[in-house]
């Protein structure tokens, strides 16, 4: 596409599934992004930092050279902490190693051993966005469903089926069945 002439017409199936919930917020949200899960984070805390949330971030990497965008969120004067497994920048360990005691809500995007390690340590309730194999990507073929809460109690189970291409990719932790 970058190599696209100006006002050439594409056919595109796009805004796809949902996003993030900016009033869940509340005044001190925390971000938690691990490798390609930082870039959705950067529109987000610059949508909350426009209506001026004290946003804190936590990036996580293996080591320093994978680092990017720590700069572009402290240019948002966001509260930036990089952690690195090999404890080459920042504080060695996980995003979970680096996570403060108190934070409104948060919001994470990352691999799934991430997540999964964030929905353990996190006290509050977040968003997740998750990333899943999909077939069609628009909700058709049901490939990319996964076992979630009925969060409505309208399920006789209390569990449901939901798509990530269409429902998510951003679930709430209430919603996910992944153990305490």
């Amino acid at each position: 596409m970058a190599g696209l002439k100006p006002g050439t017409v594409l056919s595109l199936l796009t805004g796809l599934g949902n996003g993030y919930d900016l009033a869940a917020a509340g005044d001190a949200p925390l971000l938690l992004g691990g490798g390609v899960g930082v870039p959705p984070l950067y529109l987000l805390a610059k949508e909350l930092r426009a209506q001026n949330k004290a946003v804190r971030v936590i990036l996580g990497f293996n080591t320093k050279e994978e680092i990017f965008y720590e700069n572009e969120f402290r240019a948002l004067s966001c509260q930036v902490t990089v952690t690195t497994v090999d404890g080459s920048y920042g504080i060695k360990g996980f995003v979970t190693d680096a996570l403060p005691r108190d934070y409104s809500y948060f919001y994470t995007c990352g691999p799934l051993p991430m997540l999964k390690s964030v929905y353990r340590s996190t006290k509050t309730s977040g968003e997740f966005s998750l990333e899943e194999r999909m077939g069609c990507g628009f909700g058709a073929c049901m490939g990319c469903s996964m076992k979630v809460k009925d969060l409505s109690g309208k399920s006789p189970d209390g569990i449901i089926f939901k798509r990530v291409c269409k429902e998510g990719p951003v679930f709430k932790k209430e919603e996910l069945l992944w153990e305490d």
